[in-house]
This record gives structure tokens, C-alpha cells and sequence, in this order.
């Protein structure tokens, strides 16, 4: 048990001797360069790294329950404590991440003690310039990220331009998307001391105008120190076990210890991977480019400005050119009063050529406190051409329509006796004139298919009139209206009252209770009933008349035939009884 919680505090020793060693190790250039082997605490670098001060605590408590707890069976020592008993010496800190700092120093030959994995010897990494030293004179690595959103005049053109721009400063494309005529997307890196000239001057000169710009910094430097004490300290581990591994004698012990460094070199790669990445990232900045092509011009026309009421139900609908090569709309209407646009994306070809007409859409205004309302149509059309875009204005004036309250005196009429067949009689109304009417105009209608009676109301006059006669009565009523319209600011206004006239039969002369004209209706009404009786008869003989022909033939025949057998009957019965007088009268003579 000893020897195990001994072969533990070795390793943890170990593991805190390698990250004093790394933060007291001078790297780079010393207090005035930069280097990925400097401390995790940049602000001392006489303390150790976080890594260190966790294992010596983790040590000290460890051999402090080995002392307190009772004695138990040995546990089989682990592959790292086995590998720190076996090579108990410090292990030379090593850096395998190509760092700005450490590319600088193997330029200039100068003495240290932080080498360069020869993995990421080659390549673009390892070819640091002055912007790499510029970030090492700073103490900092910051990582710049650019988005811009610009309109060119062609988009596979703007962005073949884009990267050989990027290619002249030492950059490469990223990545490019053309999938769409009128618009696009490029993605490149360039060095981090040149990113504001290619943004400013590059692009600049490209972009016919820049619709967005916007950029970001992070500071990765925390980020990149840690990680780098971190490979260090793992550095020194797997070097112990792979002389552990080494030195094993069991297949089993072999196995474990494979399986530990299996695991320590594959967190050791992550964390180079994740080093790398900042390096790149800090030395070359990324600028994401969307582009979209210079829309064409299309005349637009919605009409002129529109003067509306509160509620009305408004109609909207504009005209347009369409260019060649565009046969794609979309068409936005934004009213102006603050309720969602409306969008459609349906027009038809007007009789002139090349022009187009929107489909109507309706809107209604709920309040006229804001008014007036700048009411705007946009159109944008797609299509081999590339994208074409227009629009147009108007006022649209939001006021209370000014309303008409109509009155008819109907009591009166029906105070006479009411109305009778082919009598005239007046009708009157009366109607309010609110402030701000012209034009004002009536409409008498009477409900019998008669003309309209129609005039202008005297100036400052609310009351009109008009006489009519009914010349039949009828068990229905007839529906008198009076309506009056008018102008206004806000458009056309009408208003209209009306009520039912039942039109009664005219009573005629009356003398001692006996009226001719009622008598002469009663024979009337005799007589019709008489012809119509002749009528309904003569169409029954009409409609049944094969049947009566068929009956009437047969009967004649029946008569036919009984005549026949009565003449036959009779002959026989003459004959017998000639017979029987010529035999009487024979016996006679004899």
C-alpha cells in the first residue's frame, strides 16, 4: 500500500515539476517577444499552471488517507502512475503546435527550449509574416471576422474578382455559392494586417454600393495559452508511458498501458487541431461576402392620390413595365396605417405592350387620426434578365364621411283614407344637410316600374315632394324610397328611407248604398267567371277529344248493329206471320 500511494505522489510530482518547468522556462523572446510555451497565468509567471497546483493538491490528499486509513489489499498501480515510477526524471517540456512565436524564433535561430512538431513544419501555417508579428508584438491573438453585403453589377464576374483579390494579399477562397442568377456568396481569408485595405479598397472598388458591413473581434489569447500548457503537460505524460510500455513484461500491462496512450494522443491531437485553428484564424481573418446584382428599373404607377372614408372598403391595384427578360412579380402593398404589408404574386398583361396590372387587393382604414397615409406598392420581378424592382407612392386622405339622416311622412297619407287606384297623391320627405355636402340630388321611387322622379333640393332647403298615382291596386304593397346623395371630401355619400303603400280599389259613385261602379264590378267579375268556366271546357273537349271520338265510334256501331237486329227481327216476324195467313186462308177455300 505504501508503495502505491508512493508510486502516486511521484507522478503527481512529476506532472508538477513539468508545469513549473513550463512557465518558468524562458521561450520566445523573452519579456518582450511571445510565445505558446508562456504560463496558463499570464500575470504571474511564477506561479505554476493550474494543471500543476490541482495534481499537487490531488498528491498531498492522497498521501494523507493513505496515512489516516487502515491497511488494505494493494490495488494494481495505473498505467500513468506505473510510467511516472518507472521514469520518475522531469520530462522536457515539448510543443508540437506551430505557434506565430515559435515560427519566428526558428527564423531566427535563436536558442530555446520549445521545439516544432515537424507535422505542421509545412504548409501555409508554418509561413508566418509580418501580420503574425504584429500579433506577437501585441501580446494578444485576436480572431476578425468580416460580413459585408454588397450589390454588383454580375455576380459570377464580382466573385472571380473577390478571389483573386484575396489570392494577390496571400488569402484563398474559402467557399462560393452561384446558384442563383441574381445573387451570390464567397467566403475568404486574408492576412489579419491587410484585412482593412482589402475590405476598404478590394471590395470597395467591386461593390457598386454596400448594402451591410459589419465586423467582430474575439480574443482567443486566454484560450491559446491554456491549451498549450495543456499539451505540454500531456506531452510529458505520454512520453512516460510509452517508456513504460516499453519496459512492460505482461501482454495484459502492455494492453492498458496502449489503451491510455490510445486516449492521452487522441485529447493531445484535439488540442493541436484547436491550436492550429486559432493560429490560422488570428493570422488570417474571415470575410463572408453575400452578393446581390444591381436590380434593373421598372416604372411603376399606382394612380393618383385617393381620398377615403373611415371603413370604406378601398380597392388598390397598380400598373407596371415589364422588363425583357423578367417574367416573375412580387407586389407588396404597405398602406401606411401600421397593419402588416399585403404581398401577391399575381398580375395579368394589359391590352399595351409590355405593361402589366396587378391583382386588386382591398383594405380598409379603422381610423382617420393619423391620416394622411403615404400608401407605397413595390414590385420585384426575377428572371433570366436578373432582378428588376420599382415603386411608387401616394397620399391617401382618411376622413369621416359626412351621413344623411332621411325622413318620410307616411302618417299623413294613411290619415286621408290611404291610397286608391288612380288616384294622385303627394309624398314628402324631409333629409339632413351636414357641413361639408355638394351636390346634393333626389330620387323618388315607387315601386311599380314607373319612372323615378329625380331633382335638386333648393339651396338651404331640407324637404321635398312629389306626387304619383298608382293605377292598379293590388293585395301587395308597394315600397315608396326617397334617397338622396351628395359629394364630399371623402367621396360619394347616399342615404335612403322608404315605406309600403298598399293601393286600395277605387270605390266609385255611391246613391242610397248602391254603388254602379261596385255593381258593374260584380257583373264584370260574373262574366269572367262564366267565360272562364266556357274556357276551361272548351280546353278539356280540346285535350280529350280522341278519347270522344273513340267513345262515339264505339256507340255508333252499338246502334248500328242493334238497328240491324231489329230490321232482321222484324222481316222474320213478318214472313211467319204471312206464312201463317197464307195456311189460314188455304184452309179457308178448301
Amino acid at each position: 500500500m505504501k508503495l502505491v500511494t508512493t508510486l502516486i505522489c511521484v507522478l503527481a510530482l512529476v506532472l508538477a515539476l513539468a508545469g513549473c518547468s513550463a512557465s518558468a522556462e524562458p521561450t520566445g523572446y523573452g519579456e518582450e517577444g511571445w510565445s505558446p510555451g508562456l504560463p496558463a497565468n499570464p500575470g504571474n509567471p511564477a506561479a505554476p499552471a493550474p494543471e500543476a497546483a490541482r495534481a499537487v493538491e490531488m498528491a498531498d490528499a492522497s498521501a494523507t488517507q493513505a496515512m489516516a486509513a487502515p491497511a488494505a489489499p494493494a490495488a494494481a498501480p495505473t498505467p500513468q502512475a506505473m510510467a511516472a515510477a518507472a521514469d520518475p526524471t522531469p520530462v522536457p517540456q515539448v510543443v508540437t503546435a506551430q505557434a506565430p512565436a515559435a515560427a519566428m524564433m526558428a527564423a531566427d535561430a535563436t536558442t530555446s527550449s520549445v521545439g516544432a512538431s515537424s507535422e505542421f513544419a509545412d504548409g501555409p501555417v508554418a509561413q508566418f509574416s509580418e501580420e503574425q508579428a504584429a500579433l506577437v508584438a501585441q501580446k494578444r491573438i485576436i480572431v476578425r471576422t468580416v460580413n459585408m453585403g454588397i450589390v454588383v453589377a454580375n455576380v459570377s464576374d464580382a466573385i472571380a474578382e473577390i478571389g483573386r483579390a484575396a489570392a494577390a494579399q496571400g488569402g484563398w477562397v474559402v467557399g462560393t455559392d452561384r446558384s442563383s442568377t441574381h445573387s451570390g456568396f464567397i467566403a475568404v481569408r486574408v492576412p489579419a494586417s491587410m484585412l482593412d485595405d482589402f475590405v476598404d479598397t478590394r471590395i470597395g472598388a467591386i461593390a457598386l454600393e454596400v448594402d451591410t458591413h459589419n465586423s467582430t473581434s474575439a480574443d482567443v489569447t486566454d484560450e491559446y495559452y491554456d491549451l498549450n500548457a495543456r499539451v505540454d503537460s500531456l506531452k510529458a505524460t505520454e512520453g512516460a508511458l510509452i517508456r513504460l510500455l516499453d519496459r512492460a513484461e505482461d501482454v495484459e500491462d502492455a494492453l492498458e498501458v496502449q489503451r491510455e496512450l490510445a486516449a492521452l494522443q487522441a485529447e493531445i491531437e484535439a488540442h493541436l487541431g484547436r491550436i492550429k485553428l486559432l493560429e490560422e484564424t488570428s493570422a488570417f481573418s474571415l470575410v463572408n461576402i453575400s452578393l446581390t446584382v444591381a436590380p434593373l428599373d421598372m416604372r411603376v404607377s399606382a394612380g393618383t392620390d385617393r381620398t377615403l372614408s373611415v371603413g370604406e372598403f378601398a380597392r388598390f391595384r397598380a400598373k407596371f413595365h415589364q422588363p425583357e427578360g423578367i417574367d416573375e412579380f412580387t407586389t407588396t402593398w404597405d398602406f401606411g396605417d401600421g397593419t402588416p404589408p399585403v404581398t401577391i404574386y399575381t398580375s395579368v398583361a394589359s391590352a399595351d405592350p409590355g405593361q402589366r396590372t396587378t391583382a386588386t387587393v382591398n383594405h380598409t382604414y379603422d381610423d382617420d387620426r393619423d391620416s394622411p397615409y403615404i400608401v407605397q406598392v413595390k414590385i420585384v420581378g426575377t428572371g433570366k434578365a436578373g432582378l428588376a424592382e420599382g415603386s411608387d407612392t401616394f397620399i391617401a386622405t382618411v376622413t369621416r364621411i359626412p351621413v344623411i339622416e332621411v325622413f318620410l311622412d307616411a302618417d299623413a297619407i294613411y290619415e286621408d283614407g290611404g291610397v286608391e287606384e288612380g288616384e294622385e297623391v303627394e309624398y314628402s320627405g324631409a333629409f339632413t344637410r351636414p357641413d361639408g355636402l355638394r351636390d346634393l340630388r333626389y330620387k323618388w321611387d315607387f315601386g311599380d316600374g314607373s319612372r323615378a322622379i329625380t331633382g335638386v333640393p333648393v339651396e338651404g332647403e331640407t324637404r321635398v315632394s312629389a306626387r304619383h298615382i298608382y293605377a292598379n291596386s293590388r293585395p301587395i304593397p308597394y315600397a315608396v324610397t326617397l334617397t338622396i346623395t351628395a359629394e364630399s371630401d371623402a367621396g360619394r355619400v347616399h342615404s335612403a328611407s322608404s315605406f309600403d303603400v298598399y293601393v286600395s280599389e277605387s270605390r266609385g259613385l255611391i246613391v242610397g248604398g248602391w254603388s254602379a261602379g261596385d255593381t258593374a264590378k260584380t257583373a264584370v267579375r260574373a262574366l269572367s267567371v262564366v267565360g272562364q268556366a266556357l274556357g276551361s271546357a272548351l280546353i278539356w273537349l280540346a285535350i280529350f277529344s280522341p278519347a270522344w271520338l273513340i267513345v262515339g265510334g264505339v256507340v255508333f256501331v252499338v246502334i248500328r248493329l242493334n238497328n240491324r237486329r231489329r230490321q232482321q227481327q222484324n222481316a222474320l216476324r213478318l214472313r211467319r206471320q204471312s206464312q201463317s195467313g197464307g195456311a189460314e186462308d188455304g184452309e179457308a177455300q178448301a
